[in-house]
């Protein structure tokens, strides 16, 4: 299939999905990584959503989903692998949410060793 997806070492995508360009023919090219981890290259982003807000091409394509994305949701990608990139973000939110001390339980040491509890069983 000509039009198949090129793919680096990993077997990850290296090309934009909306415009096709690669990383082999453009080595500049910027690929970004949206909130719901698809990847798309830095003209397409800045052609899709300048007007603001719109729906995630890719999201659309996919199981019928559609994830309303801004401009600034795009972040530049951090890792080479995607499924790394995602479980770096997942556990940033985690972190977030669940890094509480004792002092943000006003002293009350049993509901701070029940939060304690409960984050080990996660």
């Amino acid at each position: 299939m000509a039009e198949a997806i090129l793919n680096d070492a990993f077997g990850e995508e290296v090309s934009c999905p909306v415009c096709k360009a690669d990383r082999f023919l453009n080595p500049s090219l910027k690929l970004l990584v949206s909130p719901c981890f698809h990847r798309m290259c830095e003209a397409c982003i800045n052609r899709i959503y300048t007007q603001g807000p719109a729906p995630c091409p890719t999201c659309q394509s996919d199981e019928g989903k559609t994830n309303i994305l801004r401009k600034s949701n795009f972040v530049l990608q951090t890792f080479d692998n995607l499924d790394v990139e995602k479980e770096v973000g997942l556990r940033r939110h985690l972190s977030a949410v669940f890094n509480k001390r004792l002092e943000d339980f006003d002293g009350d040491l049993r509901a701070y060793n029940d939060y304690l509890e409960h984050v080990e069983g996660l």
